[in-house]
């Protein structure tokens, strides 16, 4: 990888080996090497100068100086570019995820802790009370048939453990089941749970569905819907 990393930075690779190194790139890889090649502020006029003017002097210096090939600059702007924007917009949606989101309270079932010869429904409730959400899904998995409470905070405790595209299957299911008292909760974390995946194109409709009505999550949904 450094091999391959000091030809890309001097322009040596060839244009197959060039797009197969660029297609192996994380995130931070992308960042790492747009700033190397001295990308600031994504304007690549302003790029080539300020880039031109600090190789003038490391060869002013005696310094070794990495050869640069011009089209690399450009190829590194639109990096630095896709990468940068990319690592804005999913910071964005994660806070917005954080400022929104917090675990629905536990109306369903409740026992005393400690409580002894409890059945694996209220294993699992107990469980999601004490934020044991691992062992609340694994009581939850020992039911024979799950209801659509019990679905939805399965779902919950899915979301917790950052599990979120079982989460959505699990909140889906919630809705397909129709029930009353759980269906405006489903739909409202299915939206936060598209707001986490940076799915804002799922999630809107899905906000504009719960907006009217007086209840908190109306209000919450019309607050989010404004600010993706």
């Amino acid at each position: 990888m450094d091999e391959a990393r000091e030809k890309y930075l001097q322009g040596k690779l060839t244009e197959v080996e060039r797009k197969t190194f660029e297609e192996n790139l994380s995130l931070e890889e992308q960042q790492e090497l747009a700033f190397e090649l001295g990308i600031r502020d994504g304007i690549e006029s302003k790029v080539r100068l300020e880039l031109r003017t600090k190789v003038e002097s490391f060869e002013k210096k005696a310094r070794p100086v990495r050869k640069i090939n011009p089209t690399y600059i450009g190829i590194a702007a639109s990096l630095f570019l896709v990468a940068s924007v990319a690592f804005f917009l999913t910071r964005q949606e994660e806070s917005l995820f954080s400022e929104y989101y917090k675990p629905y309270p536990n109306y369903e079932l409740t026992s005393v802790r400690g409580e002894q010869n409890i059945n694996g429904r209220e294993k699992a409730y107990q469980a999601y009370d004490e934020g044991e959400y691992e062992a609340a899904i694994t009581a939850f998995g020992t039911l024979n048939s799950l209801s659509a409470p019990d679905y939805f905070f399965r779902g919950i405790c899915l979301i917790e453990m950052n599990k979120e595209a079982l989460a959505l299957t699990d909140m889906e299911q919630v809705l397909r089941m129709k029930d009353e008292d759980y269906s405006e909760a489903a739909t409202w974390y299915t939206a936060l749970i598209y707001v986490k995946m940076n799915d804002s194109k799922s999630a809107i409709p899905l906000l504009e569905s719960l907006e009217s009505g007086s209840s908190e999550i109306a209000a919450n949904s019309k607050k989010l819907r404004s600010e993706l």
